[in-house]
C-alpha cells in the first residue's frame, strides 16, 4: 500500500520494507521536521490484541530520551493503517555496513558496543528490554555515533505467542538462549544479542551458522562459539573473554549489568590503548572478570558494588514466540514472510474503528515525577557501597597472590593443566613466572609459558592459512610452515613430506642474519613443524599402509593378466611407477612393477 500523508507527515520514497511493514521518508507539513515513518502492516492492525500491544509498547518507549536512543517523534491511525514518526538517521545501519564489506577494528568494536550499552542501560533502568539487538538495528550517523532503533518491537508479537511460518522474529543469529527456547526474557539478553553483534563485526560472521531456523536455535542453546580470534587474529585477548562471557548460556554468567558492562570496555580500551606499565598485582578475592581468569581494574570493583545496589531487578517478562514449525531462517529485519495472515479480533471492525488521529510527543516531557522514592533509597544505598568498596579494595591491594595461592589456581582444573585450561589462566601463569623465578615450581609454570605462546602462534598460523589472517612481512621458514599446514588436512602425507623439507633446510641453523625478534619467530615456527610433523607421522603411516595394500592388490591383477594380455598388465604397471617412482615408502612395489612391465614386453 502507498501513502500520500499519514498524521501530519507528507510521505516521501520508500526507505524499506519488511513483513510487519515499511518505511518511509516523511516531512512534517506544519514544521519541516524530517522524520521516518514506519506504517504497520494492515494485517497486524486487525490481528487480535495487536492495537492494544502497540498502544501499550507506545506508552513505553515515550519514556526513552536518550542521544544513543532513535528519538520517537509520535504515533496514530489512518484509515486503519498504525504508524509512528521516528528520528530520521542520516547514516547507515551496521548489516549495510557488513554487507558492503566493512571490517572493523577492535578499538571501533569497543566504541561501539560502549555507546550501544550506555543507550541500552537508559532503557532497562525504565523497564524496557529491546529483545531484537542485531547489526540492521544499529544505526551509525555521518558521525559514527551510534542510534539504537526498533526498541520494543519485538514485544508487540510476543504477547501471544504469534506464530510466524518461515521465520521468526529477529533474526535468530542474534537471539539469546533464553529467547530460543521461549523462556521469559531479562535485560541480560539484550548483552548476549550486542556479543553476538560484537562478534560478527570483528569476525565477519556471526558465532554460529546454520542452515535451518530450528538448526540455528539449537546452535543457540547448546553450542559454544570459536573463539573470535580464530577469524580476527588482531584482537586482543581480554576483548575475547569478555565476548566470550556475553555468550554465556546461563544468563547469570554475564555481565550484573550493562553498566558493569561498559565501564568494563571502557577500562579495557583505555589499558590496551596506553603503554605498558607495572601495575600492582591483582589482590586475591577482588572481582577479576569472565571465569577465564582476566581480571577486572580495581575501578570495576567500585561499579560493581554500585550497580548491584542500584540497578533495577530483572525484567521478566513473557515474550516467548512460538517457533514449533519453522522451516528456514528469515535474515531480514523482523519479516514474517509466506505466513498465513494472523487472526482476526472478533471485537474488531474496520467500519467502526476509532477516527484517524495523531499523538505527538512532548519533547520537553520530564519523567522526574515518576521516579520513585525508592530509586533515591537505592542510589544512597550505592554511594555507601562505593566508599565501602573503595575501603576494601585500598585494603586488599596490601594482600597479592603468594606464590602457593597462584600456582593452585594454575593448577585448579587438574594436575596437569591441558593447554585450554592454561589458556584461560594466562594471566596467572604469567604472573608467578614474573614474581617467584626462584621458586622450585617456576621452571614448570615457565613450560606452560611457553606452551601457551607455541599456542598462540599455531592458532595465528592457523588464521592466516585459513586466509583469515594477514600473511605480509613472513620468514622464509614462516611462509614454508604455511605451505605445509595448508596441506596438512586434505594431503597429511605431502603435508608431512614438506615439514621434513623444512626442518632438514633450517634445523641447525646458526641465524646471524637474523634479528634477534627474527631468531625467535624462526625457533617457534621450527618447534611447530617439529609437532606437526610428529602429529602426522601416525596418520601418514596408516595412509601408507592402506595405498600399499590397494597397490599390491592391483599388481596381483596385473600378474595374472600377464599371459592372457600382458598390454592390460603393462598399463597397469607402468602407473603404479609413475605415481608412486618417487615415493620412498612404495620402493618394493614399483620395483614388482617395473620387473612385470618387462615381462610383459
Amino acid at each position: 500500500m502507498e501513502f500520500e500523508r499519514l498524521g501530519p507527515y507528507k510521505i516521501g520514497p520508500r526507505l524499506g520494507k519488511g513483513g510487519m511493514g515499511s518505511v518511509y521518508r516523511g516531512q512534517n507539513v506544519d514544521t519541516d521536521q524530517q522524520a521516518a515513518i514506519k506504517a504497520l502492516a494492515p494485517q497486524l492492525a486487525v490481528s487480535e490484541g495487536f492495537r492494544e500491544r502497540f498502544e501499550s509498547e507506545i506508552e513505553s518507549l515515550k519514556t526513552l530520551r536518550h542521544e544513543g536512543i532513535v528519538r520517537l517523534y509520535g504515533y496514530g491511525e489512518e484509515a486503519g493503517t498504525l504508524f509512528y514518526a521516528m528520528e530520521l538517521v542520516d547514516g547507515r545501519s551496521l548489516e549495510e555496513e557488513l554487507k558492503a564489506g566493512r571490517r572493523f577494528d577492535w578499538r571501533e568494536v569497543v566504541d561501539i558496543a560502549i555507546q550501544v550499552c550506555r543507550a541500552l542501560k537508559h532503557a532497562h533502568d525504565h523497564g524496557i528490554i529491546h529483545r531484537d539487538i542485531k547489526p540492521a538495528n544499529i544505526l551509525l550517523d555521518k558521525d559514527e555515533k551510534v542510534k539504537l532503533a526498533d526498541f520494543g518491537i519485538a514485544r508487540l508479537f510476543g504477547g501471544n505467542q504469534l506464530t510466524m511460518a518461515g521465520g521468526v522474529l529477529g533474526t535468530a543469529d542474534y537471539m539469546s538462549p533464553e529467547q530460543a527456547e521461549g523462556l521469559p526474557v531479562s535485560d541480560r539478553c539484550d548483552q548476549y544479542s550486542l556479543g553476538c553483534v560484537m562478534y560478527a563485526l570483528l569476525a565477519g560472521r556471526p558465532p554460529f551458522e546454520a542452515r535451518s531456523l530450528p538448526e540455528m536455535l539449537q546452535l543457540q542453546r547448546f553450542a559454544e562459539p570459536e573463539p573470535v580470534r580464530r577469524y580476527a587474529t588482531q584482537v586482543p585477548e581480554q576483548l575475547e573473554y569478555c565476548i566470550a562471557q556475553l555468550l554465556k548460556k546461563d544468563p547469570n554468567d554475564r555481565f550484573p549489568n550493562t553498566l558493569v558492562l561498559s565501564r568494563h570496555l571502557e577500562a579495557m580500551r583505555r589499558a590496551l590503548s596506553r603503554p605498558l606499565d607495572v601495575s600492582p598485582p591483582m589482590p586475591s578475592d577482588m572481582p577479576r572478570g569472565p571465569k577465564n581468569g582476566a581480571a577486572l581494574p580495581i575501578e570495576l570493583a567500585v561499579t560493581k558494588a554500585h550497580d548491584e545496589a542500584t540497578s533495577p531487578a530483572d525484567f521478566d517478562v513473557d515474550a516467548s514466540v512460538d517457533i514449533e514449525d519453522p522451516t528456514e531462517i528469515d535474515r531480514t529485519a523482523g519479516t514474517i514472510d509466506g505466513g498465513t495472515e494472523p487472526p482476526i479480533d472478533p471485537q474488531y471492525d474496520a467500519d467502526s474503528a476509532a477516527t484517524d488521529h495523531f499523538i505527538t510527543i512532548d519533547p520537553h516531557h520530564s519523567n522526574a515525577a515518576r521516579t520513585p522514592l525508592l530509586s533515591i533509597a537505592a542510589t544512597s544505598l550505592g554511594l555507601l557501597a562505593i566508599v565501602a568498596a573503595f575501603g576494601f579494595a585500598a585494603y586488599r591491594m596490601t594482600r597479592p597472590y603468594d606464590a602457593d595461592a597462584l600456582y593452585d589456581l594454575i593448577h585448579s582444573a587438574s594436575a596437569t593443566p591441558t593447554i585450554e585450561e592454561l589458556r584461560s589462566r594466562t594471566d596467572h601463569v604469567d604472573e608467578f613466572v614474573n614474581r617467584f623465578p626462584d621458586d622450585p615450581r617456576a621452571t614448570v609454570v615457565a613450560e606452560y609459558q611457553e606452551e601457551l605462546e607455541l599456542d598462540r602462534q599455531q592458532r595465528r598460523f592457523t588464521t592466516i592459512a585459513r586466509g583469515r589472517g594477514d600473511d605480509g612481512d613472513l620468514l622464509t621458514s614462516e611462509r614454508l610452515y604455511l605451505s605445509a599446514l595448508r596441506k596438512a588436512e586434505i594431503e597429511p602425507s605431502a603435508a608431512a613430506a614438506e615439514f621434513e623439507n623444512l626442518l632438514a633446510l633450517f634445523d641447525g641453523d646458526n641465524m646471524e642474519s637474523l634479528s634477534e625478534q627474527q631468531r625467535d619467530r624462526q625457533t617457534t615456527c621450527l618447534e611447530l613443524a617439529r609437532r606437526d610433523l610428529a602429529r602426522l607421522q601416525p596418520q601418514v603411516a596408516k595412509q601408507h599402509e592402506a595405498d600399499l595394500a590397494t597397490i599390491t592388490a592391483r599388481l596381483d591383477v596385473a600378474e595374472e593378466l600377464l599371459p592372457s594380455d600382458p598390454m592390460q598388465t603393462a598399463a597397469i604397471c607402468k602407473a603404479v611407477v609413475e605415481l608412486y617412482a618417487d615415493q620412498p615408502w612404495a620402493a618394493a612395489v614399483v620395483d614388482r612393477a617395473r620387473r612385470l612391465v618387462e615381462a610383459s614386453q
